[in-house]
């Protein structure tokens, strides 16, 4: 049995095992991957193994023991995290401040009553200055917690056909082929990025069929408005600021709700 990770546990594992340069967010957990943790773990053993240093510096030695043992629990917990992740269990620290609301199910309406939206105007507020999707921007403005988010984007995903489903209707793949692809090991990679690499098929019909997935999918708006978190006018509004923030700082396509 796992133990439960809270987000700042994760954030400060994280930190210290990729460096404080590394900008640590929700976006940087869901794009993470196993073999990237264990490259910047190798690199770190190099510089904290106390190995390193000899017996007649001691005190040396003692320092770099407590690193390595603080890498290796940072790296336990990152591993924790992966695991948690694939089997659905990953429920960070709700975040405490700001007009947070949430659902009484991923599934049901909410029936409480719901106060007057005025926007997130309480606590401090960061938003990155880059590009976000609509999920993140009502994480980052406080109207949506972790899990709220999660719950959001499985329901999304769930709204949306399979690649092997699409490759197979336009006659690219054969059922065959899709059974080999997802019987194939490919350590973390998902179905299109195994099925380029087994050469099934290209980059240019990988994007071709991810752009036609997104196509047909709920925008990510529809589940608060259909679960009472947001009024279908309070999701509009937000999906107006989300787009003029992604003008400004964003250089990268405008991801709407």
């Amino acid at each position: 049995m796992i133990a439960p990770i809270t987000e700042s546990d994760l954030f400060e594992a994280c930190r210290f095992l990729f460096g404080n340069e590394i900008q640590l967010s929700l976006d940087f957990l869901s794009y993470l991957q196993p073999n990237g943790a264990k490259s910047a773990y190798r690199r770190k053993v190099k510089e904290t193994h106390p190995d390193l240093y000899g017996q007649d510096d001691s005190g040396k030695q003692q320092s770099q023991t407590e690193q390595f043992q603080r890498l290796l629990a940072s790296y336990e917990v990152v591993c924790d995290f992966f695991k948690l992740r694939e089997s659905g269990l990953w429920t960070p620290t709700p975040v405490s401040s700001g007009p947070v609301a949430s659902p009484s199910s991923s599934t049901q309406h909410s029936t409480s009553p719901r106060q007057p939206f005025t926007g997130s105007t309480s606590g401090s507020i960061y938003l990155p200055r880059r590009s976000l999707q609509i999920g993140l921007f009502l994480y980052y403005r406080k109207y949506i917690d972790y899990r709220l988010l999660m719950d959001a984007l499985f329901w999304q995903r769930r709204q949306r056909p399979n690649l092997g489903d699409i490759a197979q209707r336009w006659g690219w793949l054969q059922a065959r082929d899709v059974h080999h692809i997802l019987s194939f090991r490919g350590a973390g990679r998902r179905f299109g990025e195994k099925a380029v690499g087994l050469d099934f098929i290209t980059p240019r019909q990988l994007q071709t069929l991810l752009f036609y997935q997104r196509s047909q999918q709920k925008k990510l708006g529809q589940f608060f408005v259909e679960n009472a978190v947001l009024r279908h006018d309070e999701m509009e509004k937000l999906v107006q600021e989300q787009k003029e923030h992604n003008r400004r700082y964003g250089k990268g396509p405008i991801f709407s709700g």
